[in-house]
């Protein structure tokens, strides 16, 4: 049996998983292939009953928002960009691409004060995220780095 570990996991405080965080450095990831990737993952073991899963680039971002019968196949619900998140937490500011731990630390970083601290919501992905519901599902939750970040 095939045991999908994400790269982050948001749990309540009874251990209960909020959201899975998958982090991927590929360049342009198309909502084709993020909705392949899911697939992929849920046929190795990710829960389909986890309230969000999020699937993030460099580039862009991937929410897709559980439901109790969830389909294989369904696109995310949402997409944004994640270059403001980039430029607010990577120490260099260059155009290079940033490897997957690099990212994966960078992403780890911005949860941890989404889920920390009170911020206002004025751009992009918080936004979306918001808009979803995301940011007030993992106030007061716990992010934790799975194993092989």
């Amino acid at each position: 049996m095939n045991t999908f570990i994400p790269d982050l996991l948001i749990t309540d405080d009874l251990g209960k998983p909020v959201a899975a965080i998958e982090v991927k450095s590929w360049n342009n990831l198309s909502i084709d292939v993020a909705t392949e990737m899911r697939r992929n993952m849920l046929d190795s073991g990710l829960p389909a009953q986890i309230p969000y899963f999020l699937l993030l680039s460099q580039d862009d971002g991937y929410l897709w928002k559980g439901s109790s019968n969830p389909n294989f196949d369904t696109p995310p619900m949402y997409h944004f960009p994640m270059q403001s998140v980039i430029n607010r937490y990577s120490p260099v500011r260059s155009d290079r691409r940033l490897y997957e731990s690099e990212l994966s630390l960078l992403v780890l970083h911005w949860l941890a004060n989404l889920v920390a601290q009170y911020q206002e919501i004025t751009e992009e992905p918080e936004k979306t995220l918001a808009q979803a519901g995301f940011n007030d599902s993992i106030k007061h939750t716990i992010v934790l780095i799975e194993e092989g970040l």
